[in-house]
């Protein structure tokens, strides 16, 4: 009876030496190398070997997470909307935000003014969705009606 109980407790130990290795080795921090930058007269730059950590950008933001608007994995089968029609978003936003998960008018539509102060938040852009009313736009475009500002895009007064 001894010698069992002696291997389960030896068993025991040895699982819990793999546990805390694996544990160790899945939840350690993840890490990038930073791309290599390049001075205009060709040479690299020395900070190659600098490691930068891999934070989503999410966590990183001041704003709370309770407020983040709905967003989706990928945008639906129908592909995703030219957001840049609503006024206040250029090319960079509009990355942003489907890096995030915007990809829809109807997405933007929903928002409350609690998800708008999140988005301005994680844009770094304090007043950009309220003060161009983008909840207002994005529910003009999203009934397949255009605004103004729409027009002009897809007339190429405006460059995207």
């Amino acid at each position: 009876m001894f010698e069992i109980a002696s291997l389960i407790v030896v068993n025991l130990i040895i699982a819990a030496i793999i546990g805390f290795i694996a544990g160790y080795l899945i939840g350690r921090p993840r890490t990038a190398k930073i791309d290599s930058i390049e001075n205009p007269n060709g040479s690299s730059n020395t900070q190659d070997s600098k490691v930068k950590p891999v934070i989503n950008p999410v966590f990183r933001k001041n704003a709370q997470v309770d407020y983040k608007p709905l967003v989706l994995s990928s945008p639906r089968l129908v592909g995703k909307d030219n957001l840049q029609k609503i006024k206040g978003i250029d090319a960079t936003i509009e990355n942003n935000l489907n890096n995030l998960g915007i990809y829809h008018f109807d997405q933007i539509s929903k928002w409350s003014n609690k998800n708008c102060d999140w988005i301005e938040e994680f844009l770094h852009f304090p007043g950009c969705a309220k003060n161009n009313q983008w909840i207002e736009q994005a529910k003009i475009l999203q009934s397949g009606k255009e605004t103004i500002y729409s027009q002009k895009i897809e007339n190429g007064e405006i460059a995207d």
